[in-house]
């Protein structure tokens, strides 16, 4: 698999470094850092017409069957950042969703905010949610999310890196976790998303799957082509995935 710092060099971008989103949420300003650096993304770049989703905190056994429903019938792939807990809890949806072609991403394993956790604490959180989907699927994630987005990337950053595992924020909330009602949701996503944009939704509440067909039907009238993280921005290091 490619690289993303080779991804984003034959784009044109960063020549000498990694082509890198600032932490701070809202931002859609890329920076380049030294390759060395950790892996950080909050948008990817706005060439195109692509776009990042991602949907959090599944498997859920109740949304997460319709998600992939209405992912299908419109021939989308996308990024399912998943709890590791709930991927132990349901195998059979972590099969389902990697069979129709989506990209699994680590959200830890007990969804903490990893900001006022000891570095043991954090180090165990990815790794238990790397092994959980790891021993469902065969392979590793290449990208981890920080729930809440609470996370040093300054220091617990290295954390990630030690696991090969980019760090992926978003540019698009809806807060939809909030259920602030299905238009809220739609109007949130269809305002906001342009070519680059990682967006964020939830597998938590039936107002995120009622808003779902609106807000792909609506993206892709405008011409905009969803894909998962690693599809926007490539993969994270020289990742590679386990045997």
């Amino acid at each position: 698999m490619m690289s993303r710092a080779e991804f984003l060099q034959r784009m044109g971008y960063a020549a000498a470094g990694v082509f890198c989103g600032a932490k701070a949420m809202g931002s859609e300003v890329p920076v380049a850092v030294p390759a060395a650096a950790v892996d950080v993304v909050n948008h990817g770049p706005a060439l195109g017409s692509g776009f990042a989703l991602t949907l959090d905190d599944g498997p859920n056994p109740v949304i997460t069957p319709r998600i992939l429903e209405e992912l299908a019938r419109r021939k989308i792939t996308c990024t399912f950042f998943m709890i590791g807990k709930n991927v132990d809890a349901h195998p059979q949806l972590v099969h389902e969703v990697m069979a129709a072609g989506h990209e699994i991403g680590n959200h830890t394993y007990t969804h903490p905010s990893l900001n006022k956790l000891t570095s043991d604490r954090v180090e165990w959180e990815l790794q238990q949610c790397q092994d959980a989907i790891a021993q469902k699927i065969g392979r590793w994630p290449a990208w981890f999310r920080p729930p809440y987005g609470a996370f040093r990337d300054s220091d617990q950053g290295l954390l990630a890196m030690a696991k090969h595992l980019g760090i992926a924020y978003w540019s698009v909330d809806p807060r939809d976790w909030s259920k602030p009602g299905v238009d809220k949701i739609v109007a949130g996503v269809l305002t906001a998303t342009r070519p680059g944009s990682i967006v964020l939704l939830h597998e938590l509440h039936r107002q995120t799957l009622d808003a779902l067909p609106q807000i792909l039907d609506g993206l892709q009238e405008r011409g905009l082509v969803p894909t998962s993280i690693t599809g926007i921005v490539g993969a994270p290091y020289a990742f590679r995935p386990a045997a």
